[in-house]
């Protein structure tokens, strides 16, 4: 049974210690930092600011999974920034709050954070939306999908280049390592784009956890046509 390391930002110190309470008798769940800002997460981390994914000198740096992340803290500092560091420091983020800013959400989902958990329900659930997030699950609540009906731009996934030709060979029916001697790339850096392809159509309300839902996808967006790119595959397997 793999434990996800999950982290906390909320300047409310009632609300870490009860996190950290509820985490303790959590099997799957190790509480590994808990903090009210960011930058004070990833000190507690033992992570270098200037470069977040390495240790700070003198430092045992500690591996965090996911950050529940809350978007109004009393250090004023934007959604969009905290996700970006956290980010930097190869930490998904899980939207941590009530819910009542849709501006503040799309802030935050524009900048990465994937998916939405509202203060109101149960920590445990807190933490169980955490473990799907380290899981590659969606996350999507009615208060996310308000949030991205009320932006247009968040229709889009807004695939890489190389994401989009990486989608288009995998959807087609091509297999991973086929995909990678096409485009000339290794197979684990196919994998890595596809890891990534999926975390962005989650975030925009479209999860694809199956090759089936990607090729949907992929269709949807203009990258196959429903019949030729597989039989064209098809004649390479």
């Amino acid at each position: 049974m793999s434990v996800v390391r999950v982290g906390i930002v909320d300047d409310h110190e009632v609300v870490r210690e009860g996190m950290r309470a509820v985490a303790s008798g959590a099997s799957e769940i190790e509480l590994v930092a808990a903090a009210p800002t960011a930058t004070d997460l990833l000190v507690a981390l033992g992570r270098n600011l200037h470069d977040p994914s390495s240790a700070d000198l003198g430092k045992l740096k500690r591996d965090c999974d996911v950050v529940l992340l809350d978007l109004s803290l009393q250090d004023r500092s934007r959604p969009s920034e905290n996700v970006d560091i956290l980010q930097r420091a190869g930490i998904k983020v899980l939207i941590f709050s009530i819910g009542e800013n849709p501006g503040l959400i799309r802030e935050a989902l524009k900048a990465g954070a994937l998916g939405l958990v509202r203060k109101s329900e149960p920590l445990e659930h807190a933490l169980a939306e955490a473990k799907n997030i380290a899981d590659g699950r969606a996350v999507v609540t009615k208060e996310l999908a308000a949030a991205i009906d009320g932006d247009p731009e968040f229709s889009r996934a807004s695939l890489s280049p190389r994401e989009q030709e990486t989608l288009r060979l995998y959807a087609s029916g091509f297999a991973q390592v086929q995909v990678a001697r096409r485009m000339g790339i290794k197979q684990s850096a196919v994998k890595t784009n596809i890891d990534r392809i999926r975390e962005k159509y989650a975030r925009v309300g479209r999860p694809a956890p199956t090759k089936i839902d990607l090729r949907i996808r992929a269709i949807e967006d203009g990258l196959v046509d429903s019949m030729e790119d597989t039989q064209s595959a098809q004649r390479y397997l």
